[in-house]
């Protein structure tokens, strides 16, 4: 039986300037955490946290998730 540590969570936080209509402050953050409930093979759920966060492209959210992702790339 292998008892080697497992990831139980993953967090990471981005930030960027506010959008140019004003609506969110000086600085955008958000945070990214993949959380497991089972251990790392069965993959985690993707939690994500902030006060705004403006994108032009939904695909902006999805290379966020990538990146946190590699995170968990092993070698």
């Amino acid at each position: 039986m292998d008892n080697a540590p497992e990831i139980s969570g993953v967090s990471v936080k981005f930030m960027q300037d506010g959008n140019t209509l004003g609506t969110t402050g000086d600085y955008e953050d958000i945070t990214i955490n993949l959380e497991f409930q089972a251990g790392e093979e069965d993959g985690p759920f993707i939690v994500i946290k902030t006060d705004g966060w403006s994108i032009d492209n939904i695909s902006d959210i999805e290379d966020l998730v990538d990146r946190v992702n590699q995170v968990l790339v092993r070698k």
